[in-house]
């Protein structure tokens, strides 16, 4: 496929969100070795006082950071010797030991945590009655374990939460700054930041608008404290009562994070959201796993690890932080969907932000496709999904492998 029909694709699959209102603009870059990097943007920053969208654009990445941030440093810390996969959480936060699931607690291993079978829970919404990081992690201590380490993947924004809290004791350094100094600054990533309206002079236009106040997550606390499950949890009556008279942020959320449990509860710094960035910056960090001779060095050991499926046979394909593609895979795991659409091969890996970000990678193809839409804004859209997946067949279409699998 020749780089014009690659941009009319680009471009007519923005086009085409857009017409469907799932958001507002778009920007969508594929990179491939030995051609030049092909960028397309569509849209606005938002759907009033929006500025036309451009390489510059800043959004907000949501759960990229999980892989963007927490991942890349912790597999740093292992080279530098400061950790191991098979290192057990509690030594680092002895603290959740002090709680509930003491035993199981203390069977949870690095490797859990980047893999989401730790066995903690999805989410919870901790920003109803505590902010901090020790606070936090006085309440994930107090929180039960959904199962076994090792034995499920439950996607979770807590297991991220405590890597990141690690990490800051490791280093004794905060996570922001670490990222900064590690990351960031050697990958020439200089638009990359947390809290974006205090750490860069771009102007307020120039970053993507999410959501109109914080809706979707106030459902979704309300509906976890109007069900059964949390029925005999010790701060349950404590949380009803924050959340009768929580002050919701009102209108829309611009250059702060999207992300209740960033935003209120660990004031805009966490392992797991609150990273924003700009679509030429995602492209020099992904040089990291795609590049031989980017400016930061993960081993190679380490990126294989970090990029096939290490779950089967769970239905969920995770490696260390990136989810693995379903292709070759089980009936079962490949009808699960793969979020990276149905043409990458069997060692393509990604990752998906909330707000409507996402990066995937395929190797056999030498393609990595990354995507940066504000799909929360006004509302949450639900056509992101089925969006994505004919938006990443229609890029990965035509693109023949370069390399035997």
């Amino acid at each position: 496929m020749n780089g014009i029909e690659l941009m009319r694709r680009m471009e007519q699959s923005l086009q085409e969100g857009i017409r469907k209102g799932i958001f507002p603009g778009a920007v969508a870059s594929v990179m491939t070795k030995g051609a030049p990097t092909r960028t397309a943007f569509k849209g606005w920053t938002g759907t009033a006082d929006g500025a036309a969208v451009d390489e510059k654009t800043l959004y907000d990445l949501a759960s990229l950071t999980k892989v963007m941030v927490t991942l890349p440093l912790v597999l740093l810390s292992i080279q530098s010797g400061k950790l191991s996969l098979t290192d057990s959480l509690v030594t680092f936060l002895p603290e959740l030991e002090e709680g509930e699931d003491r035993e199981r607690k203390a069977q949870i291993k690095i490797a859990h945590l980047l893999t989401h079978t730790s066995g903690l829970p999805a989410w919870r919404p901790f920003f109803l009655i505590g902010q901090g990081k020790e606070e936090y992690i006085r309440l994930i201590a107090q929180e039960s374990l959904v199962g076994n380490p090792g034995n499920q993947v439950v996607y979770s924004d807590l297991g991220f939460m405590v890597l990141g809290f690690l990490l800051e004791r490791i280093w004794d350094e905060e996570l922001d700054a670490l990222a900064k100094r590690l990351l960031f600054q050697p990958s020439g990533m200089d638009s990359t930041c947390y809290l974006p309206l205090e750490r860069t002079a771009l102007p307020i236009s120039g970053i993507a608008q999410t959501e109109n106040g914080n809706a979707f997550e106030q459902n979704m606390a309300e509906n976890y404290l109007a069900g059964g499950e949390p029925a005999d949890h010790p701060r349950l009556a404590e949380w009803r009562e924050s959340l009768a008279g929580y002050q919701w942020r009102q209108g829309v959320i611009r250059g702060t994070v999207h992300d209740c449990n960033a935003h209120y509860g660990l004031g805009g710094v966490s392992g797991h959201a609150g990273l924003f960035s700009t679509i030429r910056d995602v492209e020099r960090y992904m040089q990291i796993w795609t590049s031989e001779d980017a400016p930061v060095r993960i081993d190679p050991v380490l990126k294989a690890l970090s990029t096939r499926s290490l779950t089967d046979p769970s239905i969920h394909r995770r490696g260390l932080g990136w989810i693995a593609s379903s292709t070759g895979g089980s009936l079962e795991q490949l009808a699960a969907g793969c979020t990276g659409g149905d043409l990458v091969s069997e060692r393509a890996y990604g990752h998906t932000g909330f707000t409507g970000t996402s990066i995937w990678s395929d190797p056999v193809k030498d393609v990595t496709v990354i995507t940066l839409t504000n799909r929360v804004h006004p509302v949450a859209s639900p056509l992101i999904g089925p969006w994505r997946t004919a938006h990443h067949n229609t890029i990965f279409n035509g693109i023949q492998p370069v390399r035997s699998s």
